[in-house]
């Protein structure tokens, strides 16, 4: 059996991607469906150790901010904290290597796996970088999130066919939806869907069967190399919330409520 291990939303956490790593055993490639980078205090460490695994990557939307020097287009509830970390902590982090890499990285990838013809974006194809595919939308919406893929056959309801392998919710799902498979492997680094655990998905490239997985990891240490680059509040606040939590926390002035 040959077996994919594809991750998302990493965010600098090294500890997560290690025990993702450690946890999904078998596996014999991996895909990531992009943002390394930001949140977290080890994005030099992730990419290293993705390049040197030889990992299959897709561009997220902090991963193009970072390179190009843009707003990351996140969501009002996390902008705050994403601006701020990427200008005090990412930028200082990261090399000019580090954001070339970055910055050429693709941002849709296409290829067969178990016989379905598998579509890799971070966000949908809609809009690779900055759609938001929730796992509560309804069936028609998201098919007209993955209508872009023009090369794939589609059903007599026109949502196109087909294996879709997205990330940048931090929520983990798999659904079927008018005979396309839609599929989230949730956030290795900073989960938001109520489960702290690191999240991964494994895919059977014989069958296309795919398998959800979670796992826990040193959430201290985490803090602790926040502490040490000296993350002032409220973002330290904010950040520690939301890898207790899986929650995007509420901020009123400096402080989380």
């Amino acid at each position: 059996m040959t077996r994919t291990l594809v991750i998302s939303d990493i965010h600098g956490n090294l500890p997560a991607l290690e025990a993702v790593l450690d946890a999904a055993r078998g596996w014999d490639e991996i895909i990531v469906l992009g943002d390394l980078v930001d949140y977290g205090p080890w994005p030099g460490e992730v990419i290293d150790a993705l390049r040197s695994l030889g990992a299959v990557i897709v561009r997220g939307n902090h991963d193009h901010a970072v390179a190009y020097g843009v707003d990351c287009r996140c969501g009002e509830d996390t902008r705050w904290l994403s601006t701020w970390f990427r200008s005090n902590v990412t930028f200082r982090l990261l090399d000019k290597a580090s954001r070339g890499f970055l910055r050429g990285l693709p941002t849709r990838l296409e290829r067969d796996m178990g016989g379905l013809r598998t579509v890799m974006v971070h966000a949908a194809p809609s809009n690779p970088l900055y759609a938001y595919l929730y796992p509560w939308l309804g069936d028609g919406e998201v098919c007209n999130m993955l209508k872009p893929s023009l090369r794939l056959s589609r059903n007599a309801t026109g949502c196109p066919r087909g294996l879709y392998l997205v990330g940048h919710t931090h929520y983990q799902f798999y659904r079927t939806v008018q005979g396309a498979f839609v599929a989230n492997p949730g956030s290795v680094g900073q989960p938001r869907d109520g489960d702290p655990r690191a999240g991964y998905l494994l895919i059977d490239k014989d069958t296309g069967g795919i398998e959800l997985g979670r796992v826990r990891y040193d959430v201290d240490r985490v803090l602790r190399g926040l502490g040490e680059l000296g993350v002032p509040e409220p973002y330290m606040g904010a950040l520690r919330y939301m890898l207790l939590n899986a929650r995007v926390p509420r901020v009123k002035g400096d402080r989380i409520v």
